[in-house]
């Protein structure tokens, strides 16, 4: 950890969302206290820290730990094979159909671990159908992966081995100790001058630095001070991409020649399913802020998205979907995937306009006078990892901005963060989630009328830079969100789920943006009539 100095008392500027620090060398930099200490706060933040190591403990079981460096011995999905489970000629819609997957290595000799990041989904492209499997790994090199049947005719299947557990590792390896995977650049300006200053969320240095800390949470992110500019001008930052120098040569080899995504050939045909008079699908009760959302979470039919566990509506006209948000406030906070809903809101909904035209990353406002709609969308906090400017105004840290809202009925709020932290060590992420929720149980708190959904990240291009911003890291943040979430009334949006069930892995059969964006919307819309139905209810 870096020793921060000051030879003299530091000035500290407290902004809206964010404390601002000079740390300069010399000796150990003593804040002044902005209150009287609060033992609450110092027990709340040692309960934080233990729910945080106790989530990175289970999620551990999750990350295999194999040295193989040798891509002949590592899983190859072009020689493995998956074969189908109790063949028979006709499948009912309800029933679950298995398959084995016995992976392979290059050689084509069985593989005695696992670990393996496969994806799995079976999908009727003629039908617009799509649903996510479910894999249980028996660490001995076989897999099973189970599909729900919902819906009749052709059904293929398709099994992808995304990364070998052999590349897992070393993944993982460059997520929590690669601390250079980023050239982050802060610009700071006023209205005659502007300078430029390296930052990231870690610098070892002696010299003077600037930090941008969530006091309550203790969250910061830091830039070398620039030479005449005041900290407090932090105007905007951008990232870069680079090669981490803390891989070993044969692990960066291996990097290189593993090909992302390759299709575990079948065994077997397509299977066809019928509807079957004997079986009835199971009656679901609507969809209600709280519910836990299981694996797969529902299905693509004619490009349009039903949930599995509970019953929820679909809003295709304008009209139902100004009727439902009409006088409502709806906040979007969190990475560009949020920014998306803001863009399908104004694409669809005429009378919704821009209140101004902004940069990509700056904060965006869209308001509907006549109906009283407003949607708004901020950026998440540091790290933002964009070449596009990420700017500061506004406020940053989405817990700050939580603790500040009165909400009540006619507020919704939509947060989605993850996309711009895989590249880093997972507890960033599973601490920033875990304060979210905290922030989240103090808004529904004083005010249980709000409505908060957290949705998970989506699944995305194979293309994508590996390691920094492979699916796998999305994956585990994923399986910490849930885990941070459970128990807490708040709306889940399964956005994986979604993407993956229609899209498959975008590259492989790419779907249009604001097909995917109108799904997710379509289920906060719903959230949001049976509120105003549990309003009814509870007033009668």
């Amino acid at each position: 950890m870096t020793r921060v100095e000051s030879p003299i008392a530091a000035p500290v500027v407290e902004n809206d969302s964010y404390i601002i620090s000079i740390l300069q060398p010399g000796k150990w930099f003593d804040r002044p206290p902005l209150l009287p200490p609060n033992p609450r706060l110092h027990d709340t933040a040692r309960a934080i820290k233990a729910e945080v190591n106790e989530i990175l403990q289970a999620l551990k079981r999750h990350i295999p730990a194999v040295n193989q460096t040798q891509l002949e011995l590592t899983s190859s999905g072009a020689h493995s094979l998956v074969t189908l489970m109790n063949p028979k000629e006709n499948y009912c819609v309800g029933e679950i159909v298995s398959v084995r997957v016995e992976m392979n290595d290059f050689r084509g000799k069985p593989k005695t671990y696992g670990g393996d990041f496969i994806l799995a989904r079976i999908h009727s492209p003629e039908l617009k159908a799509g649903a996510a499997g479910v894999l249980e790994d028996f660490n001995n090199g076989t897999y099973r992966v189970n599909f729900t049947l919902f819906w009749p005719g052709s059904v293929k299947v398709s099994v992808l081995l995304i990364h070998s557990s052999e590349v897992l590792s070393t993944l993982w390896q460059a997520k929590e100790y690669c601390n250079d995977k980023f050239i982050f650049t802060g610009t700071f300006r006023n209205s005659t001058l502007q300078e430029t200053s390296r930052c990231d969320i870690h610098l070892s240095t002696n010299e003077t630095v600037c930090e941008f800390k969530d006091e309550r949470n203790q969250e910061s992110f830091f830039c070398f001070k620039p030479k005449t500019l005041p900290c407090e001008t932090l105007h905007c930052t951008s990232s870069n991409n680079r090669k981490p120098s803390c891989l070993a040569e044969a692990e960066i080899q291996i990097l290189e020649r593993f090909k992302v995504g390759v299709t575990i050939q079948n065994e077997f045909q397509d299977i066809t399913v019928v509807t079957c008079k004997d079986r009835v699908p199971q009656a679901v009760g609507n969809c209600e802020m709280g519910m836990s959302s299981p694996t797969p979470s529902g299905f693509f039919h004619s490009g349009r998205w039903s949930s599995s566990y509970c019953r929820m509506s679909s809003f295709q006209s304008v009209s139902d979907m100004n009727q439902c948000l009409q006088g409502k406030q709806v906040y979007l906070r969190g990475d560009s995937t949020m920014r998306q809903w803001i863009e399908y809101s104004t694409y669809k909904l005429n009378d919704l306009k821009y209140t101004s035209k902004t940069e990509p990353q700056a904060p965006k406002l869209a308001i509907d006078k006549r109906r009283n709609i407003t949607i708004s969308w901020k950026m998440h906090g540091f790290p933002c990892v964009s070449n596009a400017p990420c700017f500061i105004s506004g406020g940053i840290y989405i817990v700050r901005e939580l603790d500040r809202l009165a909400g009540g009925e006619n507020t919704v709020v939509v947060i989605s963060i993850g996309q711009h932290l895989r590249p880093f060590p997972l507890k960033l992420y599973v601490t920033r989630m875990v304060n979210i929720k905290h922030a989240v149980a103090r808004l529904l708190q004083r005010s249980p009328l709000t409505r908060v959904f957290v949705k998970s990240e989506n699944t995305r291009e194979l293309n994508s830079y590996m390691i920094q911003m492979n699916n796998w890291h999305g994956h585990l943040q994923n399986l910490a969100l849930k885990e941070v979430f459970r128990g807490v009334k708040v709306g889940f949006i399964d956005a994986w789920d979604m993407t993956y069930g229609l899209n498959g892995v975008p590259g492989h059969n790419k779907v249009p943006l604001y097909e995917i964006s109108n799904v997710k919307y379509n289920r906060i819309l719903f959230y949001r009539m049976h509120q105003i139905q549990d309003s009814v209810s509870d007033s009668a």
